[in-house]
């Protein structure tokens, strides 16, 4: 429903941040064929190469191999950046286990 409420809206900027947290959703819930789907439709969407950074995101989440596509500058190297993703994915799961 909020992808086609994104695209009749006009804001499809947003369906790739939308896609980055279903991805971090199923990376908790360790639905691992559900995330590589999402990944896949988040390459998909970024092709153009606006927002590409995303598709990385959403393999570190999800402790995926780095997907191929463009150069992208981090702040940090790419590990460090990889790695502080997939800790919020860790995080988040050992919450929902002490809940």
């Amino acid at each position: 429903m909020l992808r086609t409420q994104i695209d009749v809206s006009g804001l499809t900027w947003l369906f790739p941040l939308l896609e980055t947290a279903l991805s971090f959703h199923h990376a908790v819930r360790g639905e691992h064929d559900d995330l590589a789907v999402t990944v896949a439709g988040l390459r998909e969407a970024t092709m153009n190469g606006d927002f590409a950074y995303y598709v990385v995101i959403a393999a570190a989440i999800g402790d995926r191999p780095r997907p191929d596509g463009p150069a992208i500058q981090w702040l940090d190297d790419e590990h460090t950046v990889q790695e502080r993703w997939r800790a919020q994915v860790t995080a988040r799961c050992a919450r929902l286990r002490h809940l």
